[in-house]
């Protein structure tokens, strides 16, 4: 394993790698290295000949400098984690080097997924589309791998992809989950005790939605309406958004009918959860 700091390094590796017919395998992370995201490499193992995981805390993709310094930094913790999945290559640019003093250039799929959201959201999208991108070019991987928890990510990416003719193909894996249901992520390490325990009602609040598909509800409105019940026997959680949309376009749904993309997102006290669930209808 190899632990690379310097983007001109990660670019020689891994265009030396190309021009032996090898596919790099690409896992983004911001540290906090957890289930999910070894749920992934995992996948990314089986897929790929050489498996590159980033570790990047990403200012574009905070609310606030507060938030941003305050995200828990322990790459020795990441690192001893990473080798025990057999990581090939761990990427950890410095900021200063992704992000130099002048830099101004940003990437931003417009009108997309705004329809969903009537938060900061979409703002922040930008960010990460920004920094994948970048991510994109400097490791040229053949394969990117997102959890489902993070599929409007992965259907903005997608998107981003497809519109710049980059090549790489977005893979989108089960999400992993606590087992009170609660998706893994690195912004559960914000959370105290007693948040910990509420945040399962976004799981709970996405099933019960499932449920209601299942039971032959095809109306989006009042899916929408059943999320938002049970996330509301939760005092702690506010609700952000909620949304019931085709996977592909983002497009919101009205009646429902092939697959759909049911995602939350909610706060508690000041961090944000997000979590998605990709349902099929049953033929009628």
């Amino acid at each position: 394993m190899e632990i690379i700091n310097r983007i001109s390094r990660m670019s020689a590796v891994s265009a030396k790698l190309l021009s032996s017919d090898v596919q790099l395998g690409l896992v983004t992370t911001m540290g906090v290295i957890h289930p999910g995201h070894i749920s992934l490499i995992e996948t990314a193992r089986k897929m790929t000949d050489l498996v590159v995981v980033s570790i990047f805390v990403d200012r574009l993709q905070f609310r606030s400098d507060e938030e941003y310094l305050s995200y828990p930094r322990d790459i020795t913790r990441d690192v001893d984690l990473l080798r025990q999945e057999n990581v090939d290559y761990i990427f950890t640019p410095a900021g200063e080097e992704m992000f130099p003093p002048g830099f101004s250039t940003y990437v931003r799929v417009e009108q997309f997924a705004e329809r969903l959201l009537n938060v900061e959201v979409p703002a922040l999208f930008r960010g990460m589309t920004t920094t994948i991108l970048k991510m994109i070019h400097i490791v040229r991987p053949s394969f990117l791998f997102l959890g489902l928890k993070d599929a409007l990510q992965g259907a903005i990416l997608r998107k981003m992809i497809r519109d710049l003719n980059l090549g790489t193909e977005v893979v989108v894996t089960p999400v992993a989950r606590h087992p009170s249901g609660l998706a893994y992520g690195a912004h559960n390490c914000f959370l105290s005790e007693t948040d910990l325990t509420a945040a399962s009602v976004i799981y709970r609040s996405l099933t019960a939605a499932e449920k209601a598909i299942a039971g032959g509800e095809r109306q989006a409105r009042k899916v929408l309406q059943e999320i938002v019940r049970v996330l509301g026997t939760e005092p702690r959680a506010k609700v952000e958004y909620s949304f019931v949309a085709d996977p592909e376009s983002l497009e919101p749904a009205s009646r429902l009918q092939g697959k759909v993309l049911i995602g939350v997102g909610a706060r508690f006290e000041s961090t944000m959860l997000n979590d998605s669930l990709l349902v099929e209808i049953p033929t009628e």
